[in-house]
């Protein structure tokens, strides 16, 4: 009897290895493969009890001079202890069922964490990789900021610089132009003096003759 529920199990477990689609049928069959076995356990004791109780005609006929080594032998045979040894293998076949169900969901919880972790695994590598691609940007662009604020920097300098040299050179030109404005009225001053000079020279000898 076993030898055919072990095939069935062995070919239900190569099922569901080859197509886990069917898992939910394969542990219902399971289920009931360990039930049929607990009702036959149960079957078992049923039928060794009712032997253990024969017809008072059949006990009657049977020779009272048993000896006890044939008394002993029968008490290490009893059936009850067959039975019940039999409804011991049942349990423990239904909860090795059980244990097999549990194993089979943690082995596919196992496949699926796996699975996912891969996926995160992957997701977080192509994220540190964007996050490193992005830093070295960021990098490169606050290095081009700080240089365009040197050269800013720089040319505010230079700016400052060439508006005092500026107002240093315009300075320099007003005093310029004015000592020019000054030399030229002073030398306009001269030739008019000159001027009124050389006149009154070339008056003098017309006054003189006509005295």
């Amino acid at each position: 009897m076993n030898d055919w529920r072990s095939e069935y199990l062995s070919s239900l477990q190569e099922a569901e290895r080859s197509n886990p689609v069917n898992k939910d049928l394969v542990q219902a069959c399971s289920q009931l493969a360990d039930r049929v076995a607990a009702l036959e356990a149960e079957k078992a004791v049923w039928q060794t009890s009712t032997a253990t109780n024969p017809p008072a005609s059949l006990s009657s006929g049977k020779t009272a001079g048993i000896t006890t080594d044939h008394n002993n032998t029968a008490a290490a045979a009893d059936p009850s202890v067959v039975a019940q040894l039999k409804l011991d293998l049942a349990e423990a076949l239904r909860s090795k069922g059980q244990l097999q169900s549990r194993l089979k969901a943690a082995e596919d919880e196992l496949r699926g964490l796996r699975a996912k972790t891969k996926v995160d695994a992957k997701r977080i590598g192509d994220l540190a990789a964007e996050r490193n691609a992005l830093s070295a940007k960021l990098k490169d662009r606050n290095e081009e900021l700080a240089g365009k604020n040197k050269m800013l920097k720089d040319i505010q300098d230079e700016n400052l610089t060439l508006n005092i040299q500026l107002d240093v050179t315009e300075q320099k030109a007003a005093k310029i132009a004015a000592d020019n404005k000054d030399l030229i009225k002073r030398w306009m001053d001269r030739m008019k003096h000159e001027a009124d000079a050389m006149n009154q020279e070339n008056e003098s000898p017309s006054t003189l003759s006509r005295r």
